[in-house]
């Protein structure tokens, strides 16, 4: 009797399915590996949420304290200014807001607390959009509105807008701060963007502040001093400045600010609009990530071609 030798032949579908059952545990092993590499890479590019908060600040050279202090999305708050006015004109019951406080102990409530407390309600009931208008010392009239996030988007920029009118000689001052501002791991580029008119002088100034403080000045990041007599840089000015911040200096969470000083003499005007913005320096570094994971993997997970004899 013959035997024979020669496995019996078996059928195209057959060595296809065998071919697969052997191959599936890689397959699947490496699909699961490319798929929590795009997750890893959505994750490292979409902007972390942070508790921030946005604060715009105004103060003339004359007084010994910070004049106003606002706090976005805190609305119903009493102008100290306006509170220690009524009292010493005795048209204000200060019991409903400081029981038993004269005008004297309203002033020093105002120089011994936090200069974090706002003392002037915010106009605006939008979030990341804040603002104040009002006199100030010899500024007769001062509008400044500063925009941020979420207002402007989730990337880092924040925007200042004043216009001021002085009545008399002085300095004004006034800044914007958010505080809720993150690193994407690599060099930070901040471009600094403004412009105006005035017929005083102007000092402007943007920071970033590695601990994530308000007012806090760790890197001086543009800077500008534009005069408008005729006899210097004439009414109108503009700039535009770009400074980079390495890991070793900023990494993580930041603050950014906006300061800027008028200087004015009697009937003075000054309009101006100053654009903060940062970035990472490398373009998009997550998009490039999930495309060479994308490419990865559909390499790694293709099936051999089936060869034909």
């Amino acid at each position: 009797m013959t035997s024979n030798i020669f496995p019996a032949a078996r059928s195209g579908k057959e060595t296809v399915m065998q071919h697969f059952n052997q191959r599936e545990p890689r397959v699947l092993w490496r699909a699961a590996c490319v798929g929590i590499g795009l997750l890893v890479a959505l994750l490292a590019g979409a902007p972390r949420v942070v508790e921030a908060e946005i604060y715009l600040r105004v103060d003339h050279s004359d007084t010994a304290e910070y004049d106003v202090l606002v706090i976005d999305q805190n609305f119903g708050v009493i102008s100290m200014q306006d509170t220690m006015r009524a009292a010493e004109l005795g048209s204000f019951s200060t019991s409903s807001v400081f029981p038993t406080a004269n005008a004297d102990e309203l002033l020093a409530m105002s120089e011994s607390s936090s200069s974090l407390s706002a003392t002037d309600a915010d106009l605006y009931a939008q979030e990341g959009l804040i603002g104040f208008s009002g006199a100030v010392g010899d500024f007769q009239m001062n509008v400044t509105t500063g925009f941020s996030a979420p207002l402007l988007g989730t990337e880092g920029r924040m925007d200042l807008f004043n216009v001021s009118f002085s009545g008399g000689s002085g300095s004004l001052t006034v800044e914007l701060w958010d505080t809720g501002f993150e690193t994407q791991g690599d060099d930070t580029r901040f471009q600094t963007l403004l412009g105006g008119t005035t017929d005083g002088l102007v000092e402007i100034a943007t920071y970033a502040d590695s601990d994530a403080d308000a007012f806090g000045t760790d890197y001086l990041l543009a800077f500008g001093v534009f005069d408008g007599s005729p006899t210097s840089n004439g009414i109108a000015f503009s700039s535009d400045q770009t400074t980079d911040l390495s890991v070793a200096e900023l990494s993580g969470d930041y603050a950014m600010g906006i300061r800027a000083t008028i200087t004015h003499s009697l009937g003075d005007v000054t309009s101006f609009d100053v654009d903060l913005q940062s970035g990472s320096v490398v373009p998009e570094p997550a998009s490039a990530l999930m495309a060479i994971l994308v490419v990865l993997g559909c390499g790694l997970c293709r099936l051999p071609r089936r060869c034909y004899r």
